[in-house]
């Protein structure tokens, strides 16, 4: 498994890459496509965004808004039928590189003036994208060390899970929660340990209504 290195470094430009499901025939071969790509022209690959095309209402427009809150400055693709074959709405807002045929697409307007904003999110190293496409025994130790993450918003975690999907060593269950409890013999859902109430006591509540009682007289 890659290990973290620390921050990104702040003086390569930031690279978001993206990926229609639907047109994609090979994922993982695309997503490693990207990283190359976005090594060699010097760019930091902070996340690949992965959308089919009913997942949201205007894909393009999606992965603009993440450009602009990660101020990315280049969206890589590997090909413009990703962009619906209009790379010119892209580069309003950013740079564009496609992977075939390799070529980069400037940002309409660019000014060297412009000031650098502030990104107001960045995935943390430990959870980005793998630099490198995973072997299945880093998959797994990734999916140990990430079991409280959510693969939709760990990168890390997600791509190690489409990888053990892909390769057939992770199965999606087949009964339904409410099944396997059955089969079990337990309650569902669960029932839930009593916890301790973290609120103030009942003590305290009664001095609380004594003191507002006696304000009011």
């Amino acid at each position: 498994m890659t290990q973290p290195t620390g921050k990104c470094d702040p003086h390569r430009p930031r690279a978001l890459g993206y990926l229609r499901t639907d047109l994609s025939f090979n994922q993982a071969l695309h997503a490693e496509a990207i990283r190359i790509l976005a090594r060699s022209q010097g760019h930091t690959l902070i996340y690949i965004v992965r959308l089919g095309p009913d997942s949201v209402s205007d894909p393009i427009g999606h992965v603009l808004d993440i450009v602009h809150a990660t101020a990315t400055t280049t969206l890589i693709v590997p090909d413009l039928g990703h962009l619906e074959n209009h790379p010119g709405r892209v580069c309003d807002t950013c740079d564009l590189i496609t992977v075939c045929p390799e070529q980069l697409w400037m940002k309409a307007g660019t000014n060297t003036l412009d000031v650098a904003r502030e990104p107001i999110w960045l995935p943390e190293v430990w959870h980005s994208e793998p630099a490198t496409r995973l072997r299945v025994a880093a998959a797994h130790r990734i999916m140990q060390a990430h079991r409280s993450c959510n693969p939709l918003n760990c990168p890390r975690k997600a791509a190690a899970f489409a990888l053990l999907a892909e390769t057939g060593k992770l199965v999606p269950a087949t009964r339904s929660p409410r099944e396997r409890a059955a089969a079990r013999g337990l309650p569902y859902p669960p029932a839930l340990p009593s916890t301790a109430s973290t609120g103030p006591s009942l003590a305290v509540l009664h001095r609380f209504l004594a003191g507002l009682t006696r304000a009011e007289r």
